[in-house]
């Protein structure tokens, strides 16, 4: 089912998104996912699930949160896929009120899913940082509060208590030990050792999706790549760190998102997936 799509159709579903949240089209952005799917944004907030069995409609209260009352601006850097999975590197450009706007570094995943014979987003998990998102906002000193007051308001309106607790989950992360993790992963990748890096990983055998068509790498195969990791916008979402990626071997240069799965406790990385640009 999944060779029945081509890398322009899993493009074209995603440039829906924006389009639809630009013009302000609940509908049509609704429309855009598949009966089950979640929406994590950002990555570390509690997901918005669906529930088909009780009919609920839990998309409609997080659009007219977060996405009715603002102007959102995407402006996309890089695309990259894996199979069905569309990772974009991008700011969004967040036009608050007239003297707030924010713009946030984000990795965003969109999972996709054959559905009725189209495609549907089945997963969106937004990786951006909320605490500079928010010290953004506090840099436009007085208007904030009136943007900050009415934010918090249509949140205890449209999700509750629960909703507004759960959103403010994304304020805990792996932070600054999971990036310097990271980090130290580019280094040691860069030099070929393999025991260095297996040294930040939570079990050495843990395979790394690497190239798109080709097998699972294991740590050993990657450290013999020969190439060098060049890591930058590196992000800590949840217990997942995302970065740009620039990896340069002999005559090749790629370039996309790399996502590191890690323990919330310990930080040792748990998996590892490369998205690499289409061009």
């Amino acid at each position: 089912m999944t060779d029945q799509f081509s890398n322009a159709d899993c493009l074209a579903l995603v440039e829906r998104s924006p389009a639809a949240v630009a013009a302000h089209d609940k509908s049509a952005w609704l429309s855009l996912f598949a009966r089950d799917h979640v929406v994590e944004d950002p990555v570390g907030s509690a997901p918005h699930v669906s529930d088909p069995a009780a009919g609920g409609d839990r998309l409609g209260p997080f659009y007219q949160t977060f996405i009715a009352p603002n102007t959102v601006r995407f402006h996309v850097d890089r695309d990259c896929i894996r199979g069905l999975n569309v990772m974009r590197d991008l700011t969004i450009e967040i036009i608050m009120s007239p003297r707030v706007t924010v713009r946030v570094p984000v990795h965003l995943l969109y999972e996709l899913v054959p559905e009725e014979r189209e495609l549907k987003i089945r997963r969106l998990a937004a990786h951006w940082e909320l605490w500079p998102m928010l010290k953004q906002q506090m840099l436009a000193g007085w208007p904030f509060l009136r943007v900050g007051c009415a934010s918090a308001g249509r949140m205890l309106r449209h999700l509750g208590v629960g909703g507004m607790l759960g959103f403010m989950r994304a304020l805990s992360s792996v932070g600054d030990p999971g990036k310097a993790k990271v980090m130290r992963f580019a280094r040691f990748f860069s030099a070929g050792d393999r025991d260095g890096m297996a040294g930040l990983c939570a079990d050495s055998g843990v395979e790394v999706a690497y190239s798109h068509e080709g097998p699972r790498l294991s740590l050993e195969e990657l450290a013999a790549l020969g190439e060098e990791l060049r890591v930058s916008k590196v992000q800590a979402a949840g217990s997942v760190i995302t970065a740009t990626v620039d990896c340069r071997g002999t005559g090749t240069r790629r370039r996309g998102v790399a996502l590191f799965e890690l323990d919330s406790d310990s930080c040792d990385i748990t998996a590892l997936t490369f998205y690499w640009s289409l061009d």
